[in-house]
């Protein structure tokens, strides 16, 4: 939980950085986001917990058993992860910084399980991040329906995302280094 709670922090700093930065544009009425949002955050539990338990509490805990190196146990699962979200009919030439994006990810959330021997903090950022995705602020598309508010650019408009896609990353780097200096310091 404390991964967790480190990354819903720094993710809502960040959308707040967002949202001064760009023209949001609404997408539901707040009394029917506030509506559906148990719904939507059970739902992303559930997802989150699902794409945990495969990538990073069966795939990569069998690969560490079986091969020392992590670029087995850590890159295959972190790759097969990027390949699971790819999706270029919806994000179109977007899709492959996407990708490399959702590799990234993969890779921290390897690293965090393999720190603690748990899911547990992969979990926390992965439904921290999720959350901030999919229920904030989300590019239009096939999976923005129970946002908040929309990104004013689509998957399609590459530079735009490009950009995103760079900061996205940056603050995902932040958010696991300090997960991780709260893993220690709680660890001692």
């Amino acid at each position: 939980f404390r991964g967790a709670g480190i990354a819903i922090a720094l993710l809502l700093m960040s959308l707040g950085w967002f949202l001064l930065r760009h023209d949001v544009v609404p997408n539901l009425p707040v009394t029917t986001w506030l509506i559906f949002l148990p719904l939507g955050l059970f739902g992303i539990l559930v997802q989150t917990g699902a794409e945990e338990l495969l990538f990073r509490g069966y795939l990569q805990q069998q690969l560490a058993a079986r091969f020392s190196s992590p670029v087995a146990w850590m890159v295959l699962p972190a790759f097969l992860f990027g390949i699971a979200h790819f999706d270029p009919v919806n994000m179109g030439g977007s899709a492959y910084l996407m990708l490399i994006a959702t590799f990234i990810f993969g890779l921290l959330a390897a690293d965090l399980t393999a720190y603690t021997g748990s899911i547990a903090a992969a979990w926390g950022f992965h439904f921290a991040n999720n959350c901030l995705a999919l229920l904030a602020v989300s590019v239009p598309g096939s999976i923005s329906g129970l946002s908040l508010y929309l990104t004013p650019f689509r998957f399609q408009d590459t530079e735009v995302l490009a950009t995103m896609i760079g900061q996205d990353v940056a603050i995902m780097l932040i958010i696991w280094g300090l997960i991780r200096i709260s893993l220690r310091r709680w660890q001692q």
